[in-house]
């Protein structure tokens, strides 16, 4: 288990949930990123998915320290749902949107109303409450944001777009890099890729059923799921960290919301 205090498992999850706020240039913007080289079009999809695979499979030792990082949250998201965050959900930053999310859906539940229905994006000024144990403010002080980071890693990975051969090769070459060394964000991203948490052990990391919440909308807002893999997985998970089945459909509607909003 990673020290939150080793890297910053909170800006690092900004990149996986809101790439503006994390550091990766929009899609949209005509600004190269690491993996491409000088005056390449920018790709979409599975093109820029295979622009990481081939960055990190061949070009290792020449990697800048801190450039495979974000190599690797694209390779790890591709073009999954997360991508599809839009509105002025991205300004919350990633703890922030994962603890909103929650907060809203678990507010809902506990009311006794039927599943939201929402259509507006979630602003910054809804954030939960400072004694929430949903403000971020309390989560990053915790190892929730790590966690988290594992769960959507894991949920990325459930439907198989990268394949155990591909994960042991693009591993060790992060770690045969001859005169660089690997930085704690990318030695964390790198031990995940190859060994991506079981849903078993992401719920022995949760102290409470809000934190349950957040993973399980962690793990929504990582895919779609639109194949047996990942609704295999999303099941699997909310067994284990024993989710109220009638909490599930709340934050499951959530998560649409935001990826509408």
């Amino acid at each position: 288990m990673f020290d939150t205090r080793n890297f910053d498992a909170k800006r690092l999850l900004d990149q996986f949930l809101t790439p503006q706020a994390g550091g990766t240039p929009p899609a949209t913007t005509d600004q190269p990123q690491p993996w491409q080289s000088a005056g390449a079009p920018l790709a979409g999809g599975g093109d820029l998915m295979a622009k990481a695979k081939d960055f990190l499979g061949g070009q290792g030792g020449s990697m800048a320290s801190g450039a495979a990082a974000g190599a690797l949250v694209s390779l790890l998201m591709g073009n999954k749902s997360v991508r599809k965050v839009g509105g002025n959900v991205v300004a919350l930053g990633g703890l922030a949107l994962v603890g909103t999310l929650a907060y809203k859906a678990y507010q809902n539940y506990s009311q006794g109303n039927a599943p939201a229905q929402a259509t507006a994006p979630v602003q910054p000024a809804q954030l939960p409450p400072p004694d929430s144990p949903f403000n971020p403010a309390q989560a990053a002080q915790s190892q929730l944001p790590v966690t988290l980071l594992r769960t959507m890693i894991a949920a990325s990975l459930a439907d198989g777009h990268i394949d155990d051969a591909e994960r042991a090769a693009i591993s060790l070459k992060l770690n045969e890099r001859p005169g660089a060394s690997l930085d704690e964000a990318e030695r964390f991203l790198a031990q995940e890729l190859a060994s991506p948490a079981s849903v078993e052990t992401i719920a022995r990391e949760v102290a409470s059923p809000e934190e349950a919440a957040e993973v399980y909308i962690a793990a929504l807002l990582a895919i779609d799921p639109d194949v047996s893999a990942e609704r295999a997985f999303l099941a699997r998970l909310a067994l284990a960290l024993k989710l109220d089945p009638a909490l599930t459909p709340h934050l499951e509607a959530a998560a649409r919301a935001a990826k509408q909003g």
